[in-house]
C-alpha cells in the first residue's frame, strides 16, 4: 500500500512541476515576440537616425558642435532659423524620448501624430517640425525606439 501512496505522491509532484513551467512559460513573451519587438526597434532606430534624421534638431551639440550622443533626441536649441521672420518657429525642440514627450504621449499618442501630423492637443507641430505622415507601422517603429531609449537627466546621466 505503501508504494502505491509513493507512486501517488510522485505523480501529483510531476504535475505541479508540469503545471508550474507551463505557467511560467505562459508569463515570458515567446521569443518571437521579443525578436520582433527587437527588429521593430531597430527599424525605428534607422528612421529616426538615418532617414528622418531627428537628432540634427533633437540633439544638444557639444563644445565641439558635434551632437552630444549622451543627451539623444532629449531637446535642443533649433540650430537654424527661417529665411522670412515667422512667429510660430519654434526656438527650441522638445526631449522626445521616454524622459520626454515619448514618455508623457505613449506610444498610441505618438502614432497619432507620426501618422497625421497632429499632436494630442489637436494642433499641428510649430515649424521646422515637419507634419510627417508616416505609415501606421513605421510610426509604430519610431515610438517603439523613442520609449526604447534609457531614460537620463538633462546633463546625459
Amino acid at each position: 500500500m505503501r508504494y502505491c501512496w509513493g507512486i501517488v505522491g510522485a505523480a501529483a509532484v510531476v504535475v505541479a512541476v508540469i503545471w508550474y513551467a507551463q505557467a511560467q512559460e505562459k508569463s515570458r513573451p515567446p521569443t518571437e515576440a521579443r525578436a520582433d519587438k527587437a527588429s521593430l526597434v531597430k527599424r525605428g532606430e534607422y528612421l529616426v537616425s538615418r532617414v528622418a534624421m531627428c537628432s540634427d534638431c533633437h540633439t544638444p551639440l557639444s563644445g565641439k558642435g558635434q551632437p552630444d550622443r549622451s543627451r539623444l533626441l532629449q531637446g535642443a536649441t533649433i540650430p537654424f532659423k527661417p529665411i522670412k521672420e515667422n512667429k510660430n518657429w519654434a526656438e527650441m525642440s522638445p526631449n522626445i524620448t521616454r524622459t520626454g514627450l515619448a514618455g508623457k504621449w505613449g506610444e498610441e499618442k505618438l502614432v497619432k501624430f507620426l501618422t497625421t501630423g497632429i499632436n494630442p492637443d489637436g494642433k499641428k507641430a510649430m515649424p521646422p517640425m515637419p507634419a510627417y505622415r508616416l505609415s501606421k507601422e513605421d510610426a509604430r517603429a519610431v515610438a517603439s525606439y523613442l520609449l526604447s531609449l534609457p531614460a537620463r537627466d538633462k546633463r546625459g546621466k
